[in-house]
């Protein structure tokens, strides 16, 4: 289907009401040069922009103030240029005369123009002002600017078919609102019996024999004939009619602007229209009248819509008669059939068709004649059927929301974003947002006393469930069917759904349809409920996470993590690191729950986390087994920091190869060395290496545990908690240099250092 191209007057008119003025500007585009027109009607074509202007500034106010018009923008500004040059003319009256109005004013004498009072006090005035501002715009721009649906589409949302459905639906709403002012007016059963059918007759579809009924009772009837002409008048001249009750005399210039009708022309039809108004809207006196109001409604039928005769025309005219009325002693004709006072009985087709009785006449006419019925039926009149036609009433249903109960864009589906589409401020610092549930209200709007049943169905897509949550008051509903019935068919009472928010789904998934029917009358109505948006993305802040170092120890590296305080759900740490560390944390500290394998902890106050204590052993072995890193995730925020800890370090001092005095020699047999480890009480590794010249003899001192490998001239002596040197006890022959030489390298978690020592040959001691 094809969509109508930018927002629609009535998306801007809501834009403009919350300060936004480029919306106002594509208002300013669309309607200027209408503007324009009708004030090149009333002021010099070189006032004309600045009385535009003024128009323009008017209805800004009044759109910032809350007021002006919803939909129907083009009619209220064309109205507002009117009064705004009126004001002008009245504002200057105050401060200057002049004998030569006509230079300020191109309207009649004054500026109650008696062509809108007698139109705004007809019943056509009121049928349209009863309709909904949305037919009441498609109305004004189809009928009397005579635009194409395309061109209207995107002022009104809709597609260009759209646009024609529209004004079909609001041509025939008219004419019922219309029929329905008279209606109220009428006291007798004839003259209601023919105004109840009139649209029909217009249109052409009753039988043959009502269509007979209803002209005969035209010949007669002045008042009816009246309510005919001016249908014939709605249904066929709107712009004769709604161009001069909203703009004055003026709209009939500016619509002779627009359309190429002559002036003269529409001088003409201004001083009909104003005839056939003054006479359509009270009793006739003559059929003087008659005839001035049908010449009226013809020619502007004529001349406004192209066609040589409107739509529906009295087959056989009355005859032309003074326009004076007649003596009050003549005696008027009677009908030659008259209609019933009920609708008009069926004749079945085998019986032989009576005659039918005369009706006595209502005795407050002294001029009808009183006669008896020429025969009575044979037998009673069958009743007719009810009609069943089903009516569009486009104001039969309406679905709205309650004030302040989640309008799309908010947070009303449980969306962290606002209506720019920017994640709400609260959620970015990871405050909670609970989810709420989309509602909307049905309400039904039945005739008075209305007792027909009112029942209405809700279809809705897959995305959505069923909304209604047992019998709301007022109403019983049935799940398995989608209907729900008013209880009170008189005063239907407002019936809230309420949808869980769609978690996707297309556009028809997340559509809702209500169907609503009061006897014949019925309306349906749609909603589709906002798509939720994308799910929220972590972003990173630097500032979240910091790793501070603890107390210098040389056998330990101690960390502390540090979360930002803030506003948030949750605050979740997780620390990764290589093969020569370990899980760093003990037990659960102060403010916090771990789970050493998972590897994570989480704050017990997320919005001020305490400091996270945590230890690692000096490792060794590659930068990468060395390595950890702790990532911080606090609502939507996250964070990563990472560090690779120091391998053990040289220490000189920590290694010393002592050789014992000979007082304190323990074995003088032997060469005798001590490897003495300083600055630890921790675990030692020795790795011994030696020459071809030596031989390390297979004794080794408590709480050390050695091996050696065959014909390799080395050893790994440890010890878990250094407490004593360890004695190494060496065999020596003579030489010198690397065969004479002994090296150990002693290694710590945070240490490490090398030494050497030459053993000579020596005397065997005795």
């Amino acid at each position: 289907m094809e969509t109508p191209e930018g927002p629609s007057d009535a998306e801007l008119i809501a834009r403009v009401r919350t300060g936004d003025l480029e919306a106002y500007g594509e208002l300013f585009a669309r309607h200027h040069h209408a503007a324009e027109r009708m004030a090149r009607q009333l002021v010099p074509a070189n006032d004309a922009d600045d009385l535009a202007s003024d128009a323009f500034a008017k209805v800004l106010d009044a759109l910032r103030n809350g007021g002006g018009p919803d939909i129907s923008f083009r009619a209220y500004l064309l109205t507002t240029v009117r009064r705004v040059h009126v004001d002008r003319i009245r504002s200057g009256r105050k401060v200057q005369t002049t004998d030569d109005i006509a230079a300020y004013e191109r309207e009649p004498q004054g500026f109650d123009d008696p062509t809108v009072t007698g139109f705004e006090s007809g019943a056509a005035a009121k049928a349209f002002a009863s309709l909904p501002e949305r037919w009441q715009a498609v109305l004004w721009h189809t009928e009397v600017e005579g635009e194409k649906p395309a061109t209207i589409a995107p002022m009104l949302g809709l597609t260009a078919n759209g646009v024609s459905a529209l004004a079909y639906r609001a041509r025939e709403g008219l004419r019922q609102a219309y029929l329905q002012q008279h209606l109220a007016d009428v006291a007798g059963d004839r003259c209601r019996w023919t105004t109840e059918r009139l649209g029909a007759y217009v249109r052409g579809g009753l039988t043959k024999r009502e269509n007979k009924n209803v002209r005969e009772h035209l010949d007669d009837c002045a008042k009816c004939t009246a309510v005919y002409l001016e249908l014939v008048e709605v249904n066929s001249a709107l712009p004769a009619l709604l161009a001069p009750a909203l703009l004055g005399t003026a709209g009939l210039g500016y619509l002779a602007a627009a359309s190429g009708v002559k002036v003269g022309f529409v001088g003409f039809l201004v001083t009909g229209w104003r005839k056939a108004t003054e006479n359509s809207t009270r009793t006739a006196v003559g059929a003087g009248a008659v005839v001035v109001v049908a010449v009226a409604a013809v020619i502007a039928a004529m001349a406004l819509t192209g066609n040589d005769t409107p739509q529906a025309v009295i087959s056989q005219p009355p005859s032309l008669q003074p326009t004076q009325p007649p003596p009050a002693n003549q005696t008027a004709k009677p009908p030659s059939a008259k209609p019933p006072t009920v609708k008009p009985p069926v004749v079945p087709p085998t019986t032989k068709p009576q005659p039918e009785p005369t009706e006595p006449v209502d005795s407050t006419d002294p001029t009808q004649p009183t006669t008896a019925p020429t025969s009575a039926p044979t037998t009673p009149a069958p009743t007719p059927p009810e009609p069943t036609t089903p009516i569009l009433d486009e104001g039969l249903l309406t679905i709205s929301m309650p004030p302040g109960g989640g309008a799309p864009g908010g947070v009303a589906y449980g969306r962290p974003y606002g209506a720019s589409g920017v994640p709400d401020a609260s959620y970015q610092s990871g405050a909670s947002l609970e989810s709420a549930n989309s509602p909307w209200l049905i309400t039904i709007k039945v005739p008075e006393a209305n007792a027909k049943p009112v029942v209405i169905k809700i279809k809705h897509g897959s995305a959505l469930l069923w909304p209604v949550s047992g019998n709301p008051a007022g109403w019983s509903c049935v799940k398995a069917t989608g209907t729900c019935t008013a209880t009170n068919p008189a005063a239907p009472a407002t019936l809230p759904i309420s949808f869980a928010d769609p978690k996707g789904g297309t556009a028809a998934q997340r559509t809702f349809t209500v169907s609503a029917k009061a006897g014949r009358l019925y309306d349906d109505d749609s909603e589709t409920l906002a798509a939720p948006p994308p799910a929220p993305k972590p972003h990173l802040d630097e500032n979240l996470l910091k790793l501070v170092a603890g107390k210098t120890d040389p056998e330990e590296y101690f960390r502390t993590i540090v979360i930002a305080p803030g506003a948030r759900p949750s605050v979740t740490v997780k620390i990764q690191y290589g093969s020569s560390l370990s899980w760093p944390i003990a037990g659960n500290p102060a403010g916090w729950k771990c789970t050493p394998s998972a590897r994570t902890c989480t704050a017990t106050n997320p919005s001020h986390p305490a400091p996270l204590p945590g230890s690692f052993a000096v490792p060794d072995g590659s930068s990468a087994a060395r390595t950890y890193s702790v990532s911080a995730t606090a609502g939507l925020l996250f964070d990563t920091d990472s560090e690779t800890l120091p391998g053990p370090q040289l220490d000189e001092s920590l290694l010393r190869i002592v050789t014992p005095d000979p007082r304190h020699d323990p074995n003088p047999l032997v060469y005798n060395r001590f490897l003495t480890i300083s600055g630890t009480t921790g675990r030692v590794t020795l790795e011994i290496s030696w020459g071809r010249n030596l031989a390390l003899l297979p004794r080794f001192d408590r709480g050390w545990i050695c091996s050696r490998t065959t014909d390799v001239r080395r050893a790994t002596c440890t010890t878990a908690n250094y407490k004593l040197p360890l004695n190494t006890e060496w065999a020596a022959w003579p030489g010198s240099g690397a065969a004479n030489t002994v090296t150990v390298t002693a290694t710590t978690p945070a240490r490490h250092d090398t030494d050497t020592v030459v053993i000579p040959p020596g005397k065997v001691k005795r």
